[in-house]
């Protein structure tokens, strides 16, 4: 399974793979990217199973980022990561096709799960 995690902060990405590690949750080949754009075009080229998509991020917001995304990949699965106050972007994700969406700070035990189903 091909995994993309899109995020502004470092420590994110951070915090997902050893969520991952700790679940024990094996054979995940994981990309990052940092901002929106970059989102898009590491995706064309990496075709990822699975992309974790934050909604507020610079250059191009993970909206954006996921029309992109989408447009070039319409089966892959979405998950968006929201702050408070992203109600209505994270309606809009799914409204374009994000599978799930989980707020941060997340939970660890809520991020496992839905690396679960999604897979």
């Amino acid at each position: 399974m091909k995994l993309l995690v899109v995020d502004d902060a470092k420590l994110i990405h951070f915090m997902v793979k050893k969520i991952l590690k700790e679940a024990g949750i094996d054979g995940i080949e994981i990309q990052d990217a940092f901002d929106g754009n970059q989102a898009a075009d590491i995706a064309k080229e990496f075709k990822p199973d699975l992309v974790l998509l934050d909604v507020v991020m610079p250059e191009k917001d993970g909206i954006e980022a996921l029309r992109s995304i989408k447009e070039d990949n319409p089966d892959v699965k979405v998950i968006m990561l929201s702050s408070m106050g992203t109600s209505q972007k994270v309606s809009e994700a799914l409204k374009l096709g994000a599978n799930a969406f989980i707020q941060k700070p997340f939970d660890e035990e809520e991020l496992c799960a839905l690396f679960r189903k999604e897979m």
